[in-house]
């Protein structure tokens, strides 16, 4: 009997061990990956593309060796030049199979258009995940609703995680995506209207005004604002989704730091009380 309470004493004090090297190593993870999203180019910018003629040619083939881009020549807003598969080289539009001759700064342009896309939908759901998994249990109790982050142990549903068959998760779903579409087909329709001065990622939704009289520097740097942020939200999803299905714990436990106020930390507690404690607040001996 002593021998099996010792058993369940060590295991207790194991589960209640923080998770600092898991915590440390995620966000070791996260800056490192997370550099090369905000790595600077003092090349110049272009608002619409590439300084690349629109009649030099992409490789229309997937299956061939792919060749560095021509377009990619530093002139693209938010254009590093990092493309080391050579990716931008190769057309893989589904109107290339009837279009073969389409050129390289075309190709380019859509790649554009399907980064921001997924940029801006990665920045939402970085800080959706997060926030579910905070705000879940606090609405559950509040609204005397079902916890719908028990199936998967206080993580965000997902593919990896699974609960996406919970409550109306799936109804969202259908939803987000029924509203993707639809931005999809409003794009290819203005894509045809506007022709050659089509610019990728502009729909015309401003309802702040927030470019309203800006002149071009002003609207190419917040371009490349937004697509620098695009690139580190989906970098940070990715981790995300790694490191729940990894360490199979919340990314707001594995790295509380990110997620918590600064008071809260233990640390940063014990250095106040440390710090601005007085003899008064002592207890008596």
């Amino acid at each position: 009997v002593d021998i099996c309470r010792d058993i369940l004493e060590s295991s207790n004090t194991i589960q209640r061990r923080p998770l600092f090297p898991q915590s440390l190593l995620a966000m070791f993870m996260h800056l490192a990956l997370s550099a090369l999203a905000f790595s600077g180019s003092n090349a110049p910018f272009n608002t619409r593309g590439s300084r690349v003629a629109m009649n030099v040619k992409a490789d229309a083939s997937p299956f061939a060796a792919p060749q560095p881009s021509p377009a990619l020549d530093g002139s693209m807003v938010a254009d590093m030049g990092f493309d080391p598969l050579n990716l931008a080289s190769v057309d893989l539009n589904l109107g290339s199979a009837n279009e073969k001759e389409r050129s390289a700064a075309y190709v380019l342009r859509d790649y554009r258009e399907a980064e921001l896309r997924h940029g801006r939908l990665a920045m939402l759901a970085a800080l959706a995940w997060p926030v579910q998994e905070l705000l879940n249990p606090v609405l559950s109790r509040t609204l005397r609703e079902p916890l719908l982050l028990t199936e998967t142990a206080g993580r965000s549903p997902s593919v990896l995680n699974g609960g996406l068959e919970q409550g109306v998760i799936p109804l969202v779903i259908l939803s987000a995506a029924a509203l993707v579409g639809a931005v999809d087909a409003y794009s290819l329709k203005l894509k045809a209207e506007v022709g050659e001065n089509w610019l990728p990622g502009d729909f015309g939704f401003d309802p702040l005004n927030i470019l309203g009289g800006a002149d071009v520097d002003v609207r190419r740097d917040m371009q490349a604002k937004e697509i620098n942020n695009g690139r580190l939200a989906m970098v940070a999803v990715t981790m995300y989704v790694i490191e729940e299905a990894i360490f199979k714990a919340p990314v707001t436990q594995i790295t509380p730091q990110l997620f918590h106020p600064l008071y809260e930390w233990a640390g940063v507690q014990d250095f106040m009380n440390a710090a601005f404690s007085v003899a008064s607040f002592a207890p008596p001996a």
